[in-house]
């Protein structure tokens, strides 16, 4: 599974890194923890977008929206060992694992604990269960 939740020291280090070059954003007030059980052969992570027709199974469309996310964020695929990977397909804003930038295509395979952050507050831990 993953687990969802906002993530203020990734927030302060993307604000740092943004400067005065873009428009504001807020770190919310309240974020619930959310779960979610992977399953099938991919699992897709954004926002939805009805008009684009994208239906992600992880939909991060909020409450709170994180307006770093992309429609099509990131893809988690499973391999036959029932281990997962990540892939980043071209985000516009990047994605981070344990801390490290990911480049747009490359496939990088999970481990329990494992976090990811994109957007401008969301992480996302990896959790065998």
């Amino acid at each position: 599974s993953v687990v969802i939740t906002s993530d203020r020291q990734y927030f302060d280090h993307m604000e740092l890194k943004r400067g005065l070059t873009g428009p504001a954003v807020t770190f919310p007030a309240f974020s619930a923890e959310r779960r979610f059980q992977l399953s099938g052969k991919q699992m897709r992570i954004g926002r939805r977008s009805a008009a684009r027709g994208v239906e992600p199974e992880i939909d991060l469309s909020g409450p709170p929206v994180d307006p770093g996310i992309s429609r099509l964020h990131l893809l988690l695929l499973s391999a036959s060992d029932g281990s997962w990977a990540l892939l980043d397909p071209g985000s516009a804003n990047g994605t981070l694992l344990n801390g490290r930038e990911i480049a747009p295509g490359d496939l990088i395979p999970l481990h329990d604990g494992d976090r990811i952050n994109l957007g401008a507050w969301t992480a996302i831990t990896l959790r065998r269960e």
